[in-house]
């Protein structure tokens, strides 16, 4: 297991943030929370980011209206899906698979290796990104 300062940092939470996890594996959440540097929140509460890990590209409509209803307008959105074979069976990887968000007006600006199992893309508001000449998001 990484230090939770080490993945708290590549996932760009900053200390005293309040996180609200979504189908995060156990040891990836006790990694998160092991470091104290974070507040580990629900659904119901305010929150200033979210990880939500997902297995299958059949929970991203299910999932993303619930997460984007309390977004804040710059907050931090990180979706984790597996990498590999497994990703190829759950229909999602860093191109495929994130409808929902880019519908919602959402595109990705970066993508980060949790773990040798799971990769994770960060999300923000399409207005809020200096998209990069060429990209397909632009």
């Amino acid at each position: 297991m990484k230090a939770p300062v080490e993945l708290l940092h590549k996932l760009q939470v900053k200390s005293g943030a309040r996180l609200w996890l979504i189908n995060v594996p156990r040891e990836i959440a006790e990694e998160l929370s092991a470091g104290a540097e974070v507040e580990i929140v629900h659904e119901s509460d305010a929150y200033d980011g979210v990880l939500a890990f997902f297995e299958g590209a059949d929970e991203v409509p299910l999932l993303v209206p619930r997460i984007l209803k309390e977004m804040p307008p710059d907050g931090l959105l990180w979706v984790a899906y597996r990498k590999g074979d497994a990703a190829k069976a759950a229909g999602l990887n860093r191109d495929r698979g994130w409808e929902t968000l880019d519908a919602a007006g959402w595109r990705p600006v970066r993508q980060v290796a949790i773990d040798g199992e799971w990769s994770a893309l960060r999300f923000r508001p399409r207005d809020l990104v200096k998209a990069k000449e060429g990209s397909q998001f632009a």
